[in-house]
């Protein structure tokens, strides 16, 4: 990342790196807390037709990241993350997850977290698995960087103008997923708009691969990763009503044990904002057969105590090096994730 294009957090990590405070705080107690890091993509980001903002680093920051974690922290598994008996006695202990199954978390991120000898968890759309499919935020992307027009106005849900030359295409898209998340919008429904007034159609599914499948899964399973469902299709629970909840966490738990032999009791709400499931889907899930379930904006969790259908995650967003350790650091020693 280029000095003129650091944020204004960034320059302050660096300057608490070049003073040695973030190295005093790496010195301090840390809090007994669980941290889990919610990673989607590894590679990069300019290289792909889809969602830019679906890639949370590169492979060599990545990299970078497992290794500092390493040193600095415990590094649990989802087995360990989960146990309420026998609570740990040391510091601050972290779970790296990645959501969605993309093809690059089996050829880019398992190698790194295998040469640290670091197990994550992995939550599979088991609709996805395998295939070329383009879900829904990778449509949006396809079709705003395709748009005939640099400037487009939707209608739906309301009149909102999108003009890329002004505002860049990332912001755009980021814009219309926003959208798309909220629960009284048919997805669908705004994709088929944006399609009509960008004139560039919705991607089908291609002939290349986008998702890991079974066969890589199973790999990963026996190196000892873990796995956990994303439900079937990812939708937004929310939108659903309890009977396809049930039907789309069932199906995904179904899938996934018969494919990796073994019992699947976690997931991972897509998208994972509190306005995407509610206590109703999280009653759903343990009906479905589900004994933990992961949110996805922001927080840690105080081991044994968290709530076992809302564990919060957090994502670093791709750093510079110096504002993932101020980052890690001060939430060691505080106990919240806030910088």
């Amino acid at each position: 990342m280029a000095a003129n294009t650091l944020g204004k957090r960034d320059v302050a990590a660096r300057f608490s790196a070049s003073v040695g405070a973030t190295a005093l705080l790496e010195m301090l107690p840390q809090r007994r807390r669980l941290l889990v890091l919610n990673y989607h993509r590894i590679g990069d980001p300019s290289q792909t037709p889809y969602d830019s903002g679906v890639f949370s680093t590169g492979v060599e920051g990545f990299d970078e990241q497992i290794g500092y974690l390493k040193r600095h922290f415990h590094m649990t598994d989802l087995e360990e993350a989960l146990e309420e008996k026998g609570k740990p006695s040391r510091g601050t202990s972290v779970l790296v997850t990645f959501d969605d199954g993309y093809l690059d978390n089996y050829q880019a991120a398992f190698p790194v977290l295998r040469s640290h000898g670091v197990r994550a968890a992995f939550f599979l759309p088991t609709a996805f698995v395998g295939t070329g499919d383009v879900p829904w935020w990778d449509a949006v992307a396809y079709i705003v960087k395709h748009s005939v027009h640099r400037k487009f106005t939707l209608q739906y849900p309301e009149t909102s103008v999108y003009d890329l030359d002004r505002e860049g295409r990332q912001k755009a898209i980021d814009r219309i997923l926003v959208a798309c998340k909220r629960n009284d919008v048919d997805t669908d429904r705004l994709i088929a708009e944006l399609s009509r007034v960008c004139e560039c159609a919705r991607p089908a599914a291609g002939a290349e691969r986008c998702f890991m499948d079974w066969n890589e899964a199973r790999e990963m399973n026996t190196a000892g990763m873990a796995f956990g469902s994303h439900t079937h299709t990812h939708p937004i629970l929310a939108k659903l009503t309890p009977e396809d909840q049930y039907e789309e966490l069932s199906r995904s738990r179904e899938i996934m044990e018969r494919e990796l032999g073994g019992p699947v009791r976690t997931l991972a709400y897509p998208v994972g904002l509190p306005s995407t499931f509610s206590d109703s889907t999280a009653e759903v899930a343990e009906r479905a057969g589900y004994s933990a379930a992961f949110s996805f904006y922001g927080g840690t969790n105080e081991p044994g105590q968290f709530a076992r259908f809302d564990i919060r995650r957090v994502a670093f967003a791709d750093p510079t090096p110096e504002r993932m350790r101020l980052q890690s650091a001060l939430m060691a020693v505080t106990g919240s994730y806030w910088f």
